[in-house]
């Protein structure tokens, strides 16, 4: 075995050093975390003696991996490559019970949810594209009796049991999926956490590539710290014939843009394993490898995210805020993560990059001190306390942010367009420092334009440059009121348009023995549909991402060499409704 490889097991495998050894540690040395985190951190590595079947007899290879950085999430399982197929017989990873079916037309499409008491976890199976025939005969049989596509049972224990190694469907590309695939996850049942499932299945995988790191960045807190004589970040790309480095004075935080890679597959991974040194001393470390589901959106809080916000990239910080509900996935001796350049001289720093499979990155860089003057600056806007209760009037809006809307204290600026044809309110700008949010906040906007008899045909619109975007809002005494878990440009509009419905290639129906139609909608968004034919509810299975529903007839559900009439109806989420009526041979 290799040093490097040595050094990455033995990461990987002793006990945090940082922030979870005792309450005394926790005060002395400020790391943020909740009271439970001594007993969640007991429960977070998977049982040693537990082995999971495997998902496909084929090899195992991943095109996603478990906590990977995405929008407002984390990724909560690992994704299966199906061979650029769908239809690939997915097998029960241990004795158990089915406790949970869903089917959607987005989100995780249709999914399998297998509770296992014997080992206290419960697997999740996703964008299947058919349930085993036990299965799928009482998901169908309750579809047809509550008469919808869109589905969430949960079945009573040892209801529906299965077998370790059972077929319990197929794999799919059905919900959310943009390509042939199984998303699977591990869940502790008694919390309901989510838990990393590659180290069950790493044996299997083959994995020999250590991250890529792309660039460097330190930070200089507000009015507290410098680099490079600046009061503004500073990237610093990674080459192969220098370390990076850096001047500063004062506060600062560094940050680094790095992603995973895995053997077999082109495709990019989060990194599991980001630990910090300071002059040889382990100062901070993050492992994603367990979260709260009711955390997922603190995944902003690991990411520089103003920069996200701006240019897409996904620059990761050692920075901890106020309030931290990621526990002990995120440590540091550091106060908050941050670093107190005060002396004029050399910091050694390095970041080592970790995956499941030990593979190891070290990314040396050098911050010199440089003694210099902090100009201070007043913040701009209205301060918003993050653990108290913040109320403000702007000139017909009304905010309200709940304690601990964000995670630390921040301020935010308001400003006002007057309304245009388009709007039936002023158009209100609200944005803050950069601190993301943390859970919604309530927006309430006067209605200056008030032309129209049913209000119920008002929304509020979230407007990014030309795109605007649906937030589900009411009307009360001429305002609208919505609960909304961003910041940006806000205004009240109207949706009086039907959505679209359009046959897709309606001569073809008996031939491909698949009756389908295209629905759009121009602004609110699709609510509900309903298909009938000669009378009778059948079920179309809707596929949102492609805005596509479609009906497979079959003689259980409609007479052969008939000829029928279908009434096709689709409502948006301000009522709007549109129908459709047509003859068709089957």
């Amino acid at each position: 075995m290799s040093l490097y490889k040595l050094i990455a097991v033995i990461l990987i495998t002793t006990p945090l050093l940082i922030g979870c050894q005792s309450d005394n540690f926790n005060q002395n040395h400020h790391s943020n975390k909740p009271s439970s985190t001594i007993k969640r951190l007991n429960e977070r590595a998977p049982n040693p003696t537990v082995t999971l079947h495997r998902p496909f007899d084929f090899p195992l290879v991943l095109s996603g991996n478990f906590g990977e950085l995405r929008p407002n999430h984390f990724h909560s399982g690992i994704d299966f490559k199906t061979q650029g197929e769908t239809g690939k017989p997915v097998h029960c990873a241990e004795d158990g019970y089915v406790s949970q079916i869903s089917v959607s037309g987005g989100g995780y499409g249709r999914a399998i949810y297998v509770t296992h008491p014997n080992i206290g976890l419960t697997t999740v199976y996703a964008h299947l594209e058919k349930f085993a025939t036990k299965i799928d005969t009482i998901v169908e049989a309750e579809q047809y009796r509550r008469e919808t596509f869109t589905l969430n049972i949960k079945f009573p224990i040892d209801s529906l049991p299965v077998t370790k190694g059972e077929i319990i469907a197929l794999s799919g590309n059905s919900g959310h999926s943009f390509g042939p695939h199984l998303h699977m996850e591990v869940r502790h049942t008694t919390s309901g956490d989510a838990l990393d499932p590659l180290p069950y299945f790493k044996s299997q995988i083959i994995d020999s590539v250590s991250p890529t790191v792309y660039n460097i960045s330190l930070y200089p807190l507000k009015n507290e710290g410098l680099v490079n004589n600046k009061s503004i970040p500073t990237r610093v790309p990674i080459t192969t014939d220098s370390i990076p480095s850096f001047s500063a004075w004062g506060k600062v935080y560094p940050g680094i843009r790095a992603n995973d890679f895995m053997s077999n597959t082109h495709n990019i991974f989060g990194v599991k394993h980001l630990i910090l040194k300071l002059d040889e001393q382990e100062v901070y470390r993050r492992t994603i490898d367990r979260f709260q589901f009711n955390a997922t959106r603190a995944i902003n809080t690991l990411i520089d995210y103003p920069y996200l916000e701006e240019s897409g990239r996904w620059d990761m910080i050692t920075r901890i805020p106020k309030l931290n509900p990621l526990g002990c996935m995120v440590e540091s001796t550091l106060p908050n993560g941050i670093i107190n350049i005060d002396e004029e001289r050399v910091y050694n720093c390095e970041y080592i990059l970790l995956d499941e499979h030990g593979n190891i990155k070290n990314v040396p860089f050098i911050i010199t001190g440089i003694k210099n003057h902090i100009d201070k600056t007043m913040p701009k806007g209205i301060l918003v306390k993050h653990d108290t209760i913040n109320t403000f009037s702007f000139d017909g809006l009304d905010l309200r942010f709940f304690s601990n809307c964000f995670y630390e204290d921040t301020h935010i600026e308001i400003s006002k367009n007057a309304p245009n044809s388009s709007f039936n309110s002023a158009i209100y700008h609200i944005k803050s420092n950069g601190v993301p949010i943390a859970k919604p906040y309530r927006l309430s906007i006067n209605i200056d334009k008030d032309s129209i008899s049913n209000k119920h045909k008002y929304c509020i619109v979230r407007i990014n440059k030309n795109r605007k975007t649906r937030i589900r809002s009411h009307f009360i005494d001429g305002k609208m009121i919505a609960y909304v878990n961003q910041l940006g440009s806000f205004g009240v509009t109207s949706d009086t348009t039907p959505p679209l419905i359009s046959a897709l290639n309606k001569l073809t129906w008996k031939k491909t023995g698949r009756i389908a139609f295209k629905i759009t909608d121009n602004l609110s968004g699709i609510k509900h549909y309903r298909g009938e034919i000669d009378g009778k509810w059948v079920m179309f299975e809707l596929d949102s991402k492609n805005d596509l529903v479609y009906y497979n007839p079959t003689t259980k559900h409609l007479n052969r060499n008939s000829n029928h009439i279908i009434k096709f109806t689709v409502t948006d989420n301000c009522d709007n409704t549109n129908t459709v009526t047509l003859n068709f041979y089957w």
